[in-house]
């Protein structure tokens, strides 16, 4: 919604997200067009609800000064947090452009261009994730889950990638002796064992027991493609939760 010098973004999320998600931290992504010659002043305001919802008052006011065309964004976690901390659903940005300005949005609505919200939270009472594999210790030898960050910074794509800024990928290593091989399945890793012991049976079942990821999930990246678009996907299998022998 907008007035002839104000816009109005609403950002709303659902109830229960609010209730029950302890925010760490949240972004404002506002991709500005084309402005008039010369730097043009933006006031960027998050306004805060009363309990009533009714009325609302200004939490901060920040001034930019939009030179060209391209991607701002702006830190609002304490916002976020405050407004989770309520109960309320719904984040409220105001944009007052000087008089003789257009909207500094793009004016064609595209949805790779659209002012958006990045959140990264985590449930107020989280549950404990039962693994089917091991993690590792600091000396342990057996299979095992070993964790392993990689930072996007460091590689070099922090340029293209939004978020995250980075995930633990994790891998699996260790040995995996006769009685291991199978695990989780104990009649497989007994029938492997006493198949390796039988000398008439040996060369035809010559098969190594090797540690690798028993259970992976995909990764959510949100980046800019070649033309400046946001494009969110989920890639399969990048993060390995648990191990075991084959």
């Amino acid at each position: 919604s907008s007035t002839s010098r104000s816009i109005l973004l609403h950002f709303r999320f659902s109830r229960e997200l609010a209730g029950s998600t302890e925010i760490l931290q949240a972004t404002l992504y506002l991709f500005w067009a084309a402005p008039s010659p010369g730097a043009q002043p933006v006031t960027v305001r998050l306004l805060q609800p009363d309990p009533a919802g009714l009325n609302a008052t200004v939490s901060s006011e920040t001034r930019l000064e939009v030179q060209s065309s391209g991607w701002t964004t702006l830190d609002v976690g304490a916002a976020v947090r405050s407004l989770f901390g309520q109960g309320t659903p719904q984040l409220t940005v105001e944009l007052e452009v000087p008089e003789d300005w257009e909207s500094p949005l793009p004016a064609d609505h595209s949805d790779s261009h659209w002012p958006f919200v990045v959140a990264q939270a985590q449930a107020r009472t989280p549950h404990r994730v039962h693994r089917r594999g091991v993690d590792c210790s600091g000396n342990s030898r057996m299979c095992c889950l070993r964790e392993f960050f990689v930072d996007f910074k460091e590689i070099g794509w922090e340029d293209w990638i939004i978020q995250p800024e980075g995930y633990h990928m994790n891998y699996c290593a260790g040995l995996c002796p006769l009685h291991m091989a199978g695990i989780p399945g104990l009649a497989a890793s007994f029938h492997t064992a006493v198949l390796k012991k039988n000398t008439a049976a040996r060369p035809a079942a010559a098969v190594d027991s090797s540690c690798v990821p028993t259970q992976r999930r995909p990764l959510s990246l949100l980046y800019y493609d070649r033309d400046s678009n946001i494009v969110k996907t989920d890639i399969p299998d990048m993060i390995v939760d648990s191990c075991g022998c084959t």
